[in-house]
């Protein structure tokens, strides 16, 4: 009984298996958006959408580093209207002489729903030794299918630049650093095909597993079967001349 409850176990395991496989979380579309969340040592904010890149289209774009340093707390999504508009009432605001001097500013990004993800980096870092080093640019590297509109995972690359101080002899962290996307199509794999093939062996386990529950099970009713279907002696002889 315990052998054959194992094998309806291992067979049920087997097909909920099969009906979990991980799917694409998102399914894109070429040119469409793939939004961004980013941290850094001080907030957690979302990304503008000219800062996005976009699916299958290598782009390059800049992000500010006031607009990481000045975040208003966590979950950060303001429109660019919004932000312009904040431009024009406090034209003094982007004043990187005076508020981002020697600053420690780290960053990471996380894409598609927070599935994908780059580690940290320094975007600043005035603990090092003069000259500081500053980031000039992010390459992001996007590994997709445009069959089925994934990403398949994502690659980082950084280049940084030697960062003296400024005309008064401070340093100051630089005003902006340059993120390319890079986005290379993987070769295109018949995921039906595939689900199709793992669909047919998992039913042919679930069958073999059924024939052979269904074998034991005849067996054992055969087997005690035989050890009492014993006749009984005929005769008085007959049992003397078994004894």
């Amino acid at each position: 009984m315990d052998s054959t409850m194992k094998r309806h176990k291992l067979i049920l395991s087997i097909a909920l298996f099969a009906l979990c496989l991980p799917l694409s979380v998102q399914s894109y579309r070429i040119g469409d958006a793939v939004g961004i969340i980013i941290r850094t040592n001080k907030h957690k904010l979302e990304a503008y959408r000219h800062q996005m890149p976009r699916f299958g289209v290598s782009t390059k774009t800049k992000i500010e580093t006031q607009f990481l340093i000045d975040a208003a707390g966590n979950d950060l999504k303001l429109a660019d209207g919004i932000r312009l508009a904040r431009q024009k009432q406090n034209p003094h605001h982007h004043n990187y002489e005076d508020n981002t001097q020697e600053e420690l500013l780290r960053m990471s990004m996380q894409f598609d729903e927070g599935f994908h993800h780059i580690s940290t980096i320094d975007v600043y870092n005035p603990s090092q030794r003069p000259p500081r080093k500053a980031l000039d640019t992010l390459i992001i590297k996007f590994v997709y299918s445009a069959s089925d509109g994934s990403i398949h995972s994502v690659q980082q690359q950084t280049r940084y630049r030697d960062f003296q101080p400024n005309g008064g002899g401070r340093n100051t962290m630089p005003k902006s650093f340059t993120v390319e996307y890079v986005w290379i199509e993987e070769a295109d794999v018949d995921l039906e095909s595939g689900v199709l093939f793992l669909f047919a062996i998992v039913l042919l386990v679930a069958l073999l597993g059924m024939m052979d529950v269904c074998c034991g099970s005849e067996i054992e009713e055969n087997g005690g079967t035989y050890s009492t279907a014993r006749k009984a002696p005929k005769s008085a002889d007959d049992f003397a001349k078994r004894l």
